[in-house]
Order: C-alpha cells, then sequence, then structure tokens
C-alpha cells in the first residue's frame, strides 16, 4: 500500500509537471478592444534574422532569432540555431533591430486633455505606439482618472502600457483636493498613502519638500512595501538619499545643494540660474554622488523636457501632427515665448546635466529614465525615445542608453526578474524597429511593431488614433 501512494504522488507530480509548460504557453484571447491595434496575434511568433540589443548593456548582436510562446519569450540565440517550432508565425526581420520594451520611470497621463474620456486617452496610445510597455506615473493632476486608465487598459478596453500608479503630487501645506495634497503630520502622510494605496497606487512623488513632509511620505510607503520619488529643490539629493527615498527625479537640474548659500528646506529662487554655473567637475559634486551611490539610491534622467526649454531648438513635426489645432497653437505659442518665459534651460546647463549623470553612472549609480511630457511640444512616446537621442550624445553607448531605459528602469521598480531584457522565461515585452538606431541613433522612432505581453501591437495604427487629438479639451 505504501508503495502504492508513493506511485500515485510520484505520477501526480509527474503530470502536474508535464502540464506546467503546457499553462505557461496559454495567454487570454486578444480582447475586442485592443484588437484593431494588434498586427500579431499567435501563439507561437518568430521575430526571425533581427539584430538585437538586449537591454543588458552587451554589444548588439547580429541575425539573432527570438521566439515567443503565449506571453513569454521562450528563447533567444542565433538565427542559424535557431529552432522555430511547427506552426509558429515567422515574421522575417532582417533589416530591424529588437529591443527590450521600454520602462518609463517618469510618465504623465494627463498631456491628452483634461476632459477627455478614459477611452479617448492619447497618453496611453503614444507610449504604447514608441514601445514603453511599462510606465510609472511621477504625479497626477488627474490621479482618479490615472486610476480609471489603469483599469481600462487592464481589463483590454484600449491599449497602453503596464500602468504603475503615482497618485496626486505631495507636498508641504494644508491643501487636501485637487492635483497637489499637503500633509502637515506623520498621521496626514499615512492617511494619504493608505487612501492612495487602495485605490491601487504603488509610488508617491513628492514635490521639492520640505524634509519633514518627504520623511513622513517615505516612512508612510515604506510601512506599506511602497515606494516614494521626488523632484527635489528644498531638500537636496543627498538628504533624500539618506531618508531612504527610492528614486531622485530629473538629476542634476534639482540638486540645489550645489548653490551657494543653499538654506535647509528653501527652494533657492535663483536655483537654475545658479546650476548653469556650477563647476559639475568639483569635489562637492563629485562627492555627492559619492554619497547618492553609497545609499544605492537611483537617479531619472529627464534629458529631453529640459532640451525643450531652450530657446531656439525646432519643435519636432512629427510630434506636433499629434496636437489638436488649439494645443499646436499654444505650444507653439509656448515655444516662441520661451526667452521671455521666466523659465529657460542654458545649454551649458543641459550639458552639465549631461556629465552629471555619466559621472554617476560611473560611480556605480543605477540610472534609469522618464519622459515628463510638458507643454512645450515634449510628448508621451516621442519623448521617451528623444531621450534615448540625449543619452547616446552624453557619452554613453547605444547599448548602455537602452539599458538605462529598460533594465535599469525595470531594477529601479524591483521587477527585472520578469521585464527590462530580452531573455529566455521574460514577459515577452518587444519592440521592433526599421533599421538600426545603434548606428544611426534618430532610427529610434521608426518603430513598427510593440509587442506587450506577446501580443504584437501595429505602432502606425495607434499613432494614427492619437493624431490631431493629443491637447483636445
Amino acid at each position: 500500500m505504501k508503495m502504492t501512494i508513493r506511485f500515485l504522488r510520484a505520477l501526480a507530480t509527474l503530470l502536474a509537471l508535464a502540464a506546467a509548460p503546457a499553462a505557461a504557453q496559454q495567454r487570454r484571447q486578444v480582447p475586442a478592444g485592443v484588437r484593431p491595434y494588434v498586427a500579431v496575434d499567435a501563439p507561437v511568433v518568430a521575430l526571425a534574422h533581427v539584430r538585437l540589443v538586449d537591454g543588458t548593456g552587451a554589444p548588439a548582436r547580429d541575425d539573432q532569432t527570438v521566439i515567443v510562446r503565449g506571453d513569454r519569450i521562450q528563447s533567444v540565440g542565433p538565427s542559424g540555431s535557431a529552432r522555430i517550432p511547427a506552426g509558429a508565425r515567422v515574421l522575417e526581420l532582417r533589416g530591424h533591430t529588437v529591443i527590450p520594451g521600454i520602462v518609463g520611470l517618469h510618465e504623465h497621463t494627463y498631456f491628452g486633455g483634461l476632459k477627455q474620456t478614459v477611452q479617448d486617452n492619447t497618453s496611453a496610445y503614444l507610449y504604447l505606439a514608441f514601445g514603453v510597455t511599462t510606465a510609472m506615473t511621477a504625479g497626477s493632476q488627474l490621479a482618479e482618472q490615472e486610476v480609471a486608465l489603469k483599469q481600462s487598459i487592464d481589463a483590454g478596453r484600449m491599449p497602453g502600457p503596464r500602468l504603475l500608479i503615482g497618485g496626486p503630487y505631495i507636498r508641504g501645506g494644508a491643501g487636501r483636493t485637487g492635483p497637489f495634497r499637503g500633509l502637515d503630520s506623520p498621521e496626514d502622510a499615512r492617511r494619504f498613502v493608505d487612501e492612495w494605496a487602495g485605490q491601487g497606487a504603488t509610488w508617491f512623488k513628492v514635490l521639492s519638500g520640505p524634509s519633514n513632509v518627504l520623511r513622513w511620505t517615505i516612512d508612510a510607503a515604506h510601512a506599506r512595501g511602497l515606494h516614494v520619488s521626488a523632484h527635489l529643490c528644498a531638500v537636496t539629493f543627498t538628504e533624500a538619499a539618506e531618508m531612504g527615498i527610492d528614486a531622485l527625479q530629473h538629476g542634476f537640474i534639482t540638486n540645489s545643494e550645489y548653490v551657494p548659500g543653499k538654506e535647509p528646506d528653501v527652494c533657492p529662487r535663483n536655483n537654475q540660474v545658479a546650476q548653469a554655473d556650477v563647476d559639475v567637475e568639483s569635489p562637492a559634486v563629485r562627492e555627492s554622488i559619492r554619497r547618492i551611490v553609497a545609499r544605492g539610491t537611483p537617479s531619472v534622467s529627464t534629458l529631453g523636457v529640459y532640451e525643450s526649454f531652450i530657446p531656439g531648438r525646432p519643435l519636432d513635426p512629427r510630434a506636433m501632427e499629434m496636437l489638436a489645432p488649439a494645443a499646436r497653437a499654444e505650444v507653439e505659442a509656448n515655444h516662441a515665448g520661451l526667452e521671455t518665459s521666466g523659465f529657460t534651460v542654458p545649454e551649458r546647463l543641459l550639458e552639465k546635466m549631461m556629465r552629471w549623470e555619466r559621472m554617476f553612472v560611473a560611480a556605480g549609480g543605477l540610472l534609469g529614465a522618464g519622459c515628463d511630457p510638458w507643454g512645450t511640444g515634449f510628448l508621451p512616446g516621442y519623448g521617451d525615445l528623444r531621450n534615448y537621442e540625449l543619452l547616446v550624445r552624453a557619452g554613453f553607448t547605444p547599448e548602455q542608453a537602452i539599458q538605462v531605459m529598460t533594465l535599469n528602469g525595470a531594477r529601479i521598480l524591483g521587477e527585472d526578474s520578469g521585464i527590462g531584457s530580452v531573455a529566455a522565461g521574460k514577459a515577452a515585452d518587444l519592440v521592433v524597429i526599421r533599421g538600426d538606431p545603434v548606428a544611426t541613433p534618430s532610427a529610434i522612432y521608426e518603430v513598427r511593431y510593440v509587442f506587450r505581453d506577446g501580443v504584437g501591437y501595429d505602432s502606425a495604427r495607434l499613432r494614427e488614433f492619437a493624431k490631431g487629438k493629443v491637447g483636445v479639451y
């Protein structure tokens, strides 16, 4: 009898193991809400003869084949030795490059218009169209709508990236409603975090400071296993790193500790002007980087949005055609008035931001990237890809720049075991690009397909939906 029981248990185990791969290969049917935008829908797909940039920073590899089964990557390797399963849909992609889905760490979903319905949210379409498969929202002016947007995407009623919700912006003061929430005590912070965690928020964003608000928010979020990033000024990067913040947004330009005469918990009036004159190679800057890195605190690059505040830079015509007529007129007026706006970025300041990020990474820092869409014509998706060009210009190799935008972002989110690189077993989040962005960085915009969880979306169809609608109010 004992032998029989052992045998039955062993048989049950073998049957379970045999069934597991089949179950893993299954994925749900493409919902009706996203089907118009889907170009590739098959149980097994082979992306054949591609150039691969895998997200790890390793050199690009030519003539590779990536096999997707269900919602996972089954295998990656040289095309000459690839075993393509019978019945697979084979995409012959010579002349194309595959990179991991982009992990954006400073995204916003409210550019599409304050009165648009969730289903018409153009930000979701543009992010996915340009390869952003995971997006962490860094604060929201329409936080409740953002929760509804995530629910709609997750339910398959519309296409979009995997959203990580950030909730309303947090600051000091008495405000309790709208996009900016003031906190006056640790109890306020706990109530706020509990409220928004209940709605699905996993990250929270503090604006500037002061230090007590930042500390209360970090303590409340960490008590629930959640995370905090910040656009700082009143608080410095090293102070925030000592508190245990999970990500520093924007980099050099918002780190006020480099400004002479910086007072505790005060954002210097001349912060941006003074930053342009800081010696980024100075011992003080190097020491601050050392301290931030020693705490293991990541930073998020947003070079592209600050470039858009340099007077005289041309607007991107590809982005401009996405704008609704009234929004386009507003963006053009903003662009024309940059010189007198009181908020401009000198070219030398952008160069210092780039240099700071190279120094941060060279010192062992973990750098991610995000878009931060803005009314200067800096749009979701387009902005994420502009960051790639600027990271390369900053001195990162193309492969390193892709790593910043993909695997590093996944590491900052704590999700690198499942996303962020092209490797067997990981989620099939992939971007197929016509041409070679390693040799020609501007080719990064030539996105043809974007796979999210094994479903291949047509970038052109997603862009067509958004065309002429961005900024409709």
